[in-house]
C-alpha cells in the first residue's frame, strides 16, 4: 500500500474522515468550536474490519500533520491548533 494515498473529508460539523488504502477512521472534532485543537489522542482507531490494526505514535503523528495541513492549507481553516510532543503549532487568526 501506497501511504502517499490519502484522502480526508470533513463528513459532518462534528467529526471528520480519514482514508489510507481500504483502512479508514473517523475523528471526533467539532468544527463549530472556535478553535480547533488537534492531537494524537483524537486518533482511536481504524474502522472495522481494521480496528484491530495498532496505529504506533509516529503514525499517528503523520496522520495529524496530514490534518492539520489539510484543514489549514487546502480549505483555508484560520482556528487549528496543532499540539505535538509538547510543542504547538497554530494558524489561528488574531
Amino acid at each position: 500500500m501506497n501511504d502517499n494515498c490519502y484522502e480526508i473529508k470533513i463528513a459532518h460539523f462534528y467529526c471528520l474522515e480519514y482514508s489510507e488504502g481500504e483502512r479508514s477512521m473517523v475523528l471526533d472534532i467539532d468544527f463549530r468550536d472556535s478553535i480547533i485543537y488537534l492531537n494524537t489522542a483524537l486518533i482511536v482507531q481504524w474502522n472495522c474490519p481494521h480496528e484491530k490494526d495498532i496505529i504506533v505514535k509516529e503514525k499517528k503523528e503523520e496522520i495529524i500533520r496530514r490534518i492539520f495541513d489539510h484543514l489549514v492549507r487546502k480549505r483555508g481553516f484560520n482556528n487549528v491548533v496543532l499540539e505535538m510532543g509538547g510543542s504547538c503549532v497554530s494558524k489561528c487568526s488574531t
